[in-house]
């Protein structure tokens, strides 16, 4: 006899519709399994066979082949156990087709019948919702990820048994409400900006960063307070809007990310560390998972000791920092993941670390500089909007500037900021000046100069040798200032010579590695 159920498929952060059909007659017994099951899945016949075995002794031995279509489509979740399971149950006749309607299953099968969650839950129930089915069964420990999804029926379970249960018209499963509560991503609510004293200009760079979702590259020597600044930035980002919670939140139930009760509502903030490998930090695999740039998505990727990571690593950030996607691409697949984040790095300024420090004198030649210098390939560097030194502040400073700027005011600019930028990007699909792309036409429209700033960027452009990339990206920091002092200029106001001057200025490259 045979047997249909639904189930879903992987394909980056997006899921596809899978259906199993199970054939179940006369011949030898045993379980053939096509359709593409590679990776956790291909073992789905043992966990399937002996969970069977525990759950009735009306299932004979039979021939059972089962088939996961579309056949073209690699399969690795074992998030497909629970549905061939019961795919063959109706295989078996013991469940009736008709009860199966409108119904997607997903979860991971234990040897006694239990079901345990699989990665991808929210994928797999937007997936779900998005095609039409009613209702979803899922594993009781990632039902609550389930229900973020609106317009869907979640019915928890904790082994097949139950499963069986309610479709053959015994005990019902019961209906799991709604989750309405967004939960917020792990911060450290210890690290405010009022720590950081002394460092005004990287202090503001930091708020025009975050503000107009620029990248940041900070140098100077050890201790000056990089990553101490770097650490204080979680506390600086926006909450998450509906959309951008929901990209995020699925980035990292597919990368086995346990959810807990509701959408991420802070931005993520990931630091690897500089011994991550290629496929760690751009995603990739076997089976494919996403890397550190997507799970930074909508958020910030600080990079420590920058030049310490691989060439082949910091190379492979160009694409993704123009696109806001990375694709992977290997023999057997071709996945797309999104990659929208904000790069933040710091690096020193040498090999030793105290070029140009006020207390400690750099004992490296010229030539070795130099070699560490071109570690950070200009291609590369052209594609930070804002690059600042950093000094050791003196004690007089430290003492005369008295207490800093708290972390909640700060917040209060950027959040005027950053719906100055929406009202202007209204009728666009971008968020922040920092994501609206050099094409022709949308520069004059939203990053018009004045007069004055145009022989100022054409004088700056001769001196500086600056790329058009680079001219771009001054223009938008220029325009992010201009948001930040919204009291100084009406939304669409040409940006004025003073803004973009001090725009360039936050520009400003280690000597041997200008653009």
């Amino acid at each position: 006899m045979l047997g249909r159920t639904y189930s879903a498929g992987l394909l980056g952060v997006e899921g596809y519709v899978v259906t199993v059909e199970a054939d179940v007659g006369l011949g030898l017994p045993g379980m053939t399994l096509v359709g593409q099951a590679v990776g956790a899945l291909a073992e789905a016949r043992e966990r399937v066979r002996s969970a069977l075995s525990h759950l009735s002794d009306e299932i004979h031995p039979r021939k059972q082949i089962v088939n996961l279509a579309p056949v073209d489509a690699r399969k690795d979740s074992p998030g497909l156990d629970l549905a061939v399971a019961c795919a063959l149950l109706c295989g078996h006749d013991l469940v009736s087709q008709r009860s199966f309607e409108g119904v997607m299953f997903w979860g991971e099968l234990a040897l006694d019948g239990k079901i345990r969650p699989a990665s991808g839950t929210l994928v797999v129930a937007d997936c779900a919702r998005r095609a039409g089915f009613r209702t979803l069964v899922i594993a009781r420990a990632s039902a609550s990820e389930a229900a973020l999804i609106p317009g869907l029926e979640v019915l928890p379970a904790d082994d097949l048994s139950e499963v069986y249960q309610h479709f053959r018209g015994g005990q019902q499963l019961d209906k799991l409400a709604p989750c309405l509560v967004a939960s917020v991503a792990s911060t450290d609510e210890e690290h405010d900006l009022s720590d950081v004293r002394g460092l005004g200009l990287a202090r503001t760079a930091v708020e025009v960063m975050v503000a107009g979702g620029h990248n940041l590259l900070l140098y100077g020597p050890p201790g000056v307070g990089k990553t101490m600044l770097a650490r204080r930035v979680a506390s600086l980002m926006p909450p998450l809007d509906h959309e951008a919670a929901l990209e995020v939140t699925k980035i990292h139930s597919v990368a086995a990310r346990r959810i807990g009760q509701g959408l991420f509502s802070r931005a993520p903030f990931r630091a690897p560390h500089h011994t991550v490998s290629t496929a760690g930090l751009l995603g990739g695999g076997n089976p494919p998972r996403p890397g550190e740039v997507s799970l930074a998505h909508r958020g910030v990727l600080f990079l420590d000791e920058l030049l310490e990571f691989s060439r082949a690593s910091l190379e492979a950030l160009r694409e993704p920092l123009e696109d806001g996607e990375i694709m992977i691409v290997r023999a057997n697949y071709a996945i797309r993941y999104p990659a929208r984040f904000q790069l933040m790095a710091a690096m020193n300024p040498c090999p030793c670390g105290y070029l140009g420090d006020t207390e400690r004198t750099c004992v490296d030649p010229t030539s070795a500089v130099q070699r560490y210098r071109n570690r950070l390939s200009g291609p590369l560097l052209d594609r930070m909007d804002v690059v600042v030194p950093i000094l050791r502040p003196r004690p007089e400073e430290l003492e005369r500037e008295g207490f800093a700027e708290a972390s909640s005011f700060v917040n209060e600019r950027i959040a005027r900021a950053r719906e100055r930028q929406r009202a202007r990007l209204v009728a666009t699909p971008w968020r922040t000046n920092g994501e609206v792309p050099a094409r022709r036409g949308t520069m004059e429209r939203f990053f018009a100069l004045a007069p004055e700033a145009e022989r100022l960027m054409s004088s700056l452009t001769r001196t500086r040798n600056l790329s058009l990339r680079a001219q771009h990206r001054i223009r938008r920091v220029a325009r992010t200032l201009a948001d930040l002092r919204a009291s100084e200029q009406a939304l669409d106001a040409d940006i004025s010579g003073d803004l973009l001057a001090e725009a360039a200025h936050m520009r400003c490259l280690p000597d041997s590695c200008d653009t």
